[in-house]
């Protein structure tokens, strides 16, 4: 019989998947996604430059880029309110941490430039 975990994300028991034994993630969608994003943290980190290629090579690149995102951004307004609608309290949830960790960090430069050195 498959003994019951915990899940690392939430903390709520779960049986793991009887063909993967040594699961420690919940199959809930939040946790799922926290996991993926965890992930994909962690594979840019080890892959810095991955996506730096063709930028190194064509300065225009970049900017073709952001041209599309601009234009893909303007022919689906519709579909970007309806998925920020739908996804109102994940995104207020995440800015919330984000802008906390951001003000902390300013919050600690701030101090270290304001310190006086001590002679």
């Amino acid at each position: 019989m498959p003994e019951e975990k915990n899940c690392t994300i939430c903390g709520k028991p779960f049986l793991a998947n009887k063909y993967r034994p040594n699961q420690v993630i919940c199959s809930s969608l939040e946790c799922q996604y926290q996991r993926q994003l965890n992930n994909m943290k962690s594979w840019r980190g080890k892959n810095p430059n991955y996506f730096r290629y063709r930028e190194a090579r064509d300065t225009s690149w970049k900017e073709t880029c952001k041209q599309r995102s601009l234009d893909w951004r303007k022919r689906h307004e519709e579909y970007l309110k309806l998925y920020r609608e739908e996804h109102r309290e994940r995104h207020r949830n995440y800015m919330r941490d984000y802008m906390r960790e951001y003000r902390k960090k300013n919050k600690s430069t701030d101090n270290k430039e304001n310190e006086i050195p001590s002679s």
